[in-house]
Formats: structure tokens, C-alpha cells, sequence
């Protein structure tokens, strides 16, 4: 692996080292194509220059609501190379939080595949600042009409422009990305990235994982996620090895993908690692080309998943704000339930509410921070307090709650923040409870986590309390939520309550509710067979 002046921690300047090093070596697959390293070198050149004459300048930032496929890519990587800022957007998002995110980041430009125009319609009255917005047509769809006020072009029209490398003077702690993570007491806050943040990211995670140019690295998690970009395509760049990726997630389809890309290691978050053990167990499990796979959080016990599949796992702990300061070791047994130990340059501290640190076994606050500068988040972007809330007494505030053991092993115990997590997806109660309450019938409502009766991880309820006189049902609720909120948002739990449980300041007691957990009044959507459109 190349170590990298500081100066050079910037995503134009190592696509263009690669690609003068690796020419045709194949960097990034899907099923419907790949592109070598100089390909990419070449296009992103095209896409930059393509973004540029839109009359965009450097800091201008572009929203990328795009699926799994190579535009999604050249877009990133063009942004990067023009000192844009690149902002991709949940793709499941629509409504309100679609138009806040768009809005909040100031993007003057925004690119969408052409299944999500009409989304872009029912927002577009909202918009403050796009001023274009680019269309990506799948090959061979036929060209629908935008029917929107606002201009909008092909994206394929970039292909035309000049391969020349653009004349933009991009400095390493220059804002790359900002990327929106759930808020958890109010709405999603962008993460603001720089080059040398994100290049962190993928020099981290390459080094232990141990990649190499040898190897093929599969994912089937969305682009808009840090977890591929930065986990995966980022490190794949820095060791000079492949990437392999699917439209989603399939179970059915999972290891027939690992064979046809002739995958080597594998990512995947949350629900997956599960999922992948549902299946009864054969003895062709172990058929296949993977040495390494990277879950988090690791199925219990990892030690069959390890077994049956014939692979080792790796796994850590990260969230997009701080990079990922712990991780598993290759060279030393994991203990069952650990996300790993802390990495050098990293310092953690499991802390109390008054940031007083607590000793070994003692469950507490995570917080973090690095000796390297512009290597963690460079603040939430249009929100100061935030920012300045989360970086109190000068340390990172994760909002998790963990624990060390004696032989310094770090464990994930709960989330002390008021957010859900639900088949990888952050999920914002504030956002959930902020669509729901517009219902005309309701007066409030409270949005908890509660388990999925099989799965480990959490599901989203909702407490309802109705207007004096007004009468819902969870079936009417459930046809409110779906062209307002993002599919995974949409409750699967309702309860209709008379009141919720207050503190003296009025408060709702939400550790109440979620001690109740499901009651024999709670409604279960998928009990009563009612399906969700995405």
C-alpha cells in the first residue's frame, strides 16, 4: 500500500496515481459493466468538467439521488475532482425530509435517477436553491417526460465533455462529501467530510482488512451509504483492488453474486449477517472464493458463521461522523460480542454524564477524537450548535453506549440517543413523529424502538394519541405514511392510547413506553398483511 503525502489525501490526485500505475486493471464491476482504473481516471475528468460548465464553482454543492450503478460513481468521483461538494441522498427518502435535506445542504444542483422524478415533483414548490437538475436514464428506458418547473438535462450529455483534467486547486481539508445521518432529537444533520477525511476512511479500513490488489471486494449496500463508499470502494482504491457491486441486497441472490465476481471479501451491516444464516445449512455453503467478511455487528455465535461459510470475520465499530476508531485484529481472537480494540491514532474514553471517564466494565458514553486534523467530521453542516454540542470539552460525542473489558476489547451496548435502527437504516423519531403528527385526527404521537420478534434488531412503533371526537385506524395511519416518509420509516407497530406518559415538565417518558414494549393492543402492520411500497 502507497503511503500518501498529506498534500496528495485528495480523491482527484490518488484516481489519477492509480490510473497512471493500474491503466486497465478492472477497479469497479456491477452486472452491467466495468470500468478500469483509467476509465475512471478518464470519465470522472468528463463529469467534472461536465459539472463545471453548469457554472457551478468550487464549494458549490450537487445532491446525487442515484441507485447502485457506474454514474453514481462518476459522479462522486467527477464532484471530487471539480472542488465540489457531493451529497448523496437516501434514495427510499420523499417528502418532507427529501425537500429538508435538499434544502439544508444549499445544493444548487441536483442529479436523480428517472424512477424518483415524481418525487422531485411533489417537492419541487419547496426548493430554495436548485437551479438543474441532471436525469440518469437507464440503457435502453425510454426517455420519460420530468414534467417539472425547474431546467432539467440528461446526465449521459457529460459522456461529450473534454477528458482533460480540470484546473481546480483542491486542498486536502477541503468539504468533499456531506453525508446525512438521522437526527435523533430533530432533523437529519449533514456530516461534513473533507478529502482527508474521506481518504482516512479508506486508508483505515484497507489496512485492516488487510486488502489487497489481489482481491475483490463485494457489496451489495447502497452508494448513498458511507459503509460503500468509504468501507468499501474507498479502500478498494487506496490497496488497488476491485469492486464488486449488486443493485441490493437478495439473500436468494447473495452467494450466486460472491461467485460470479469471483469476490475475495465481502461487506455487510446489519440485518444481512443474520439473514445469511437463515437458510438451512449445506455442505456447498463453504463453496465459495471469500477469505474475508466484514460484518457489523458480527451474528452470534460468529464462530459457526465462520465455520459454515469458511471465511473469517472482521468487524468494528464507526459511525460516518468519526470514521472507524476500533477494529477487530486479524492476528487475535475476537471475543464473542466485541466490535474490536481501539486503533492507533485514535482516542477513546467510555465516559459519565459529566464526561468523567469510567473504569474497566463500567457502561458509559463513547467519546472519541484524533491526532491527525481533518480526519474526523468538520462539523454538521448549517448547524453550529450541533456541532458545538457534540464536540463538548473538546472530545467527539458518539451518543452509544459501551463498554471496555480488562484486555481493553470494546463492546456496543445501546444507543443512548433517541434514534432507531432498523435493517441498516438510521432511522430519526423526530422525523417519523414530525410526518405523523400532520395526521388531522392526531393530537401526538411517540416513536420508540422496539425488537423484531426474530431478527436482533430494532423495529419502529408508534403511540398514538387521537383528537377528542376523531376516530383512525393503524390501516388509515399506514396509507398516510407511505407517499410522506421513506418506506423503512413506516411504523410496522401502532398503538392507539389514550394519553402517553409525561414528566412534570411535560415531557413523554419514552423509557415507559419502551419498557411496555408490545402490548396485546398493539397492531402488527405485518400481521395484518399490508405491504409497503418503495
Amino acid at each position: 500500500m502507497i503511503n500518501y503525502d498529506k498534500s496528495d489525501w485528495v480523491i482527484g490526485k490518488i484516481i489519477r496515481n492509480k490510473a497512471e500505475k493500474l491503466k486497465d486493471k478492472t477497479f469497479f464491476q456491477t452486472r452491467g459493466g466495468r470500468v478500469t482504473y483509467e476509465e475512471m481516471d478518464d470519465i470522472s475528468n468528463r463529469f467534472a468538467n461536465g459539472f463545471l460548465g453548469l457554472g457551478l464553482k468550487k464549494g458549490d454543492k450537487v445532491c446525487l439521488m442515484l441507485d447502485n450503478h457506474l454514474e453514481h460513481l462518476y459522479c462522486w468521483f467527477g464532484l471530487g475532482k471539480a472542488g465540489l461538494v457531493d451529497v448523496p441522498i437516501n434514495t427510499a427518502y420523499k417528502g418532507l425530509v427529501l425537500e429538508y435535506i435538499i434544502n439544508n445542504s444549499e445544493a444548487k444542483v441536483l442529479v436523480v435517477d428517472q424512477a424518483y422524478l415524481d418525487r422531485i415533483k411533489f417537492i419541487e414548490k419547496g426548493l430554495k436553491n436548485i437551479k438543474q437538475v441532471l436525469v440518469y436514464s437507464p440503457p435502453g428506458a425510454d426517455r420519460q417526460p420530468d414534467d417539472l418547473s425547474i431546467n432539467c438535462s440528461e446526465l449521459k450529455e457529460f459522456f461529450r465533455f473534454s477528458n482533460a483534467a480540470p484546473n481546480v486547486d483542491v486542498h486536502f481539508s477541503d468539504l468533499a462529501t456531506i453525508i446525512y445521518t438521522s437526527g435523533t432529537t430533530g432533523p437529519s444533520k449533514g456530516v461534513m467530510m473533507s478529502h482527508a477525511f474521506c481518504y482516512s476512511f479508506g486508508q483505515i479500513t484497507s489496512k485492516h482488512l488487510a486488502l489487497s490488489p489481489e482481491d475483490i471486494d463485494y457489496t451489495c449496500l447502497p452508494m448513498f451509504h458511507a459503509n460503500a463508499r468509504l468501507l468499501c470502494t474507498y479502500p478498494c482504491l487506496v490497496a488497488e483492488a476491485q469492486v464488486a457491486m449488486a443493485p441490493r441486497f437478495s439473500l436468494s441472490l447473495f452467494w450466486e453474486d460472491i461467485k460470479f465476481f469471483g469476490a475475495t471479501v465481502f461487506n455487510a451491516l446489519g440485518a444481512i449477517g443474520p439473514l445469511l444464516l437463515t437458510p438451512p445449512p449445506s455442505p456447498a455453503d463453504a463453496d465459495n472464493p471469500v477469505r474475508l467478511a466484514f460484518v457489523i455487528p458480527t451474528p452470534k455465535p460468529y464462530k459457526e458463521f465462520e465455520k459454515r461459510f469458511g471465511l473469517k470475520i472482521s468487524t468494528s465499530y464507526g459511525m460516518t461522523e468519526v470514521n472507524m476508531p476500533i477494529f477487530s485484529l486479524l492476528d487475535q481472537e475476537l471475543p464473542e460480542g466485541s466490535c474490536g480494540k481501539a486503533i492507533p491514532g485514535f482516542e477513546l474514553k467510555i465516559v459519565d454524564d459529566n464526561d468523567e471517564e469510567l473504569a474497566h466494565g463500567k457502561v458509559g458514553e463513547l467519546i472519541v477524537r484524533h491526532s491527525e486534523p481533518y480526519t474526523l467530521l468538520s462539523g454538521y453542516y448549517n448547524l453550529p450548535e450541533k456541532t458545538l454540542e457534540a464536540y463538548r470539552n473538546l472530545w467527539f460525542h458518539t451518543g452509544d453506549a459501551m463498554y471496555r473489558d480488562e484486555n481493553e476489547w470494546y463492546y456496543f451496548v445501546d444507543r443512548i440517543k433517541d434514534a432507531v435502527r432498523r435493517r441498516g437504516e438510521n432511522i430519526s423519531s423526530f422525523e417519523v413523529e414530525s410526518v405523523i403528527a400532520t395526521h388531522p385526527a392526531v393530537m401526538e404521537c411517540a416513536v420508540i424502538a422496539v425488537k423484531d420478534p426474530i431478527l436482533t434488531e430494532d423495529e419502529v412503533k408508534v403511540c398514538v394519541v387521537l383528537k377528542p371526537g376523531q376516530v383512525m385506524t393503524p390501516e388509515e395511519l399506514m396509507e398516510f405514511c407511505q407517499p410522506r416518509m421513506p418506506y423503512f420509516y413506516i411504523p410496522r407497530y401502532v398503538e392507539i392510547m389514550d394519553s402517553l406518559p409525561k414528566t412534570p415538565t411535560d415531557k413523554i417518558r419514552k423509557a415507559e413506553l419502551r419498557e411496555k414494549g408490545l402490548t396485546t393492543t398493539t397492531w402488527d402492520r405485518e400481521k395484518a398483511g399490508i405491504k409497503i411500497r418503495r
